[in-house]
């Protein structure tokens, strides 16, 4: 039996404000920026934008660039390069909850808020490492990747997926439990989307996964649990390749 740290009763179908203990900077009246987790291999902010506030913002990243919305909805649009043979049309795109989008380091790229309140994930693998031409500008959901039999047979819809890492969308059925396992080489970051994520490390005690999102380093034991009646859905990013560093905990891990 497990001893539940941070939850309470009916809150536990719904999410409510996110809580942020990082660095965080204004970036127009109300809207802010909060530093999330910066390192070399994976760099995440969130951004919660009020349309009040900051209708409109600019982003001009000097390395490749995952923008993934939280909350709300957006129009956004990439101003071509002087030789672009890209269409008008190939350089926006909307954007709605739960879509994310790569964006080429140095293009300028310019967001509309389309509802009053957007939240924004912002993410940086390792800089050293391009995307491919063909992730550029294309938007990605759980409504256009076919999704996957993961770990424990969780669903998983990877968003992305490369030498540097994946991102993707996990749901995890109610009731579910799995074995404690820890990444031999990769830092994960997840994000709670729907309902709340319950993480344990030593099979005595869970805890809720802060709204804000939790990053587990490498080497550090974890198992998911879900004691619903409803499934939750994550939003999880991985560093390097995730299925070659797990290593199972079959037995008490000792640290």
């Amino acid at each position: 039996m497990y001893q539940f740290i941070g939850l309470k009763g009916a809150a536990m179908n719904k999410l409510g404000p996110r809580k942020f203990h990082q660095t965080q900077y204004s970036v127009g009246e109300n809207s802010q920026h909060f530093l999330i987790h910066q390192q070399d291999d994976l760099f995440i902010a969130h951004e919660h934008l009020f349309q009040n506030a900051t209708p409109t913002r600019f982003y001009h990243h000097s390395a490749d660039t995952f923008v993934f919305v939280i909350k709300g909805e957006l129009y956004l649009s990439q101003i071509p390069e002087e030789y672009s043979h890209r269409n008008d049309e190939d350089n926006q795109t909307i954007l709605k909850a739960h879509q994310g989008i790569w964006l080429a380091a140095q293009s300028m790229n310019k967001v509309t808020l389309l509802s009053p309140a957007v939240e924004l994930c912002i993410v940086r693998l390792n800089p050293n490492h391009a995307i491919d031409s063909s992730d550029d500008f294309k938007k990605v959901s759980s409504g256009n990747v076919a999704s996957l039999v993961g770990r424990n047979r969780i669903q998983v819809w990877p968003l992305w997926q490369g030498k540097t890492g994946q991102i993707s969308l996990e749901l995890y059925p109610p009731h579910y439990k799995e074995t404690l396992y820890y990444e031999k080489s990769s830092t994960q970051y997840i994000l709670p989307l729907k309902g709340h994520a319950l993480i344990t490390k030593d099979k005595k005690t869970a805890e809720v996964c802060p709204t804000s999102g939790k990053v587990i380093p490498q080497k550090e034991p974890r198992a998911m649990i879900n004691p619903t009646n409803e499934s939750i859905v994550l939003f999880s990013i991985i560093t390097s390749k995730p299925n070659n560093g797990r290593v199972l905990l079959l037995k008490r891990a000792s640290h």
